[in-house]
């Protein structure tokens, strides 16, 4: 039986326009989860439902903002004349960006990852860095 995994996804703020994703923070803020497809980048297998998923943006206000579960496989759909690699997240939380965990305390507490280089989205996190990271999410995030 295989075990559950833990993966990365990337977020460049081009992509999800900050006041959606102030809503979404609302959302998840009152106890609702808020489903998404999230682009995969080169994945296209590994990823199953139940799977954890950490949002990390980039760019700017760089961190970890969210966090939740895969509701299903990897997918590939057609997008502008190629096929892209997509799966289902539903995010249980979603924090304000002035909330985020910032890079130096994830390369402090979680060395196993390369947080500075992070190629695209669908990046697993091996254990027993998935641990370390679960833990300190859920030390960050208000009960």
């Amino acid at each position: 039986m295989r075990g559950m995994s833990t993966f990365l996804l990337t977020w460049n703020p081009k992509a999800w326009p900050e006041a959606d994703y102030a809503a979404a923070v609302a959302a998840t803020a009152a106890g609702r989860a808020v489903a998404r497809r999230w682009g995969i980048g080169q994945r296209r297998s590994g990823i199953a439902a139940g799977d954890r998923a950490f949002l990390v943006r980039l760019v700017r206000d760089r961190g970890i903002v969210g966090a939740g579960r895969f509701t299903g496989d990897v997918h590939t759909e057609e997008h502008g004349g190629r096929l892209r690699a997509y799966a289902e997240v539903e995010f249980e939380s979603l924090l304000p960006l002035a909330d985020r965990l910032p890079p130096h305390e994830l390369k402090a507490r979680v060395p196993g990852v390369a947080w500075d280089h992070l190629q695209g989205s669908g990046i697993q996190v091996r254990p027993p860095h998935d641990r370390a990271l679960e833990d300190l999410w859920t030390g960050h995030v208000p009960a």
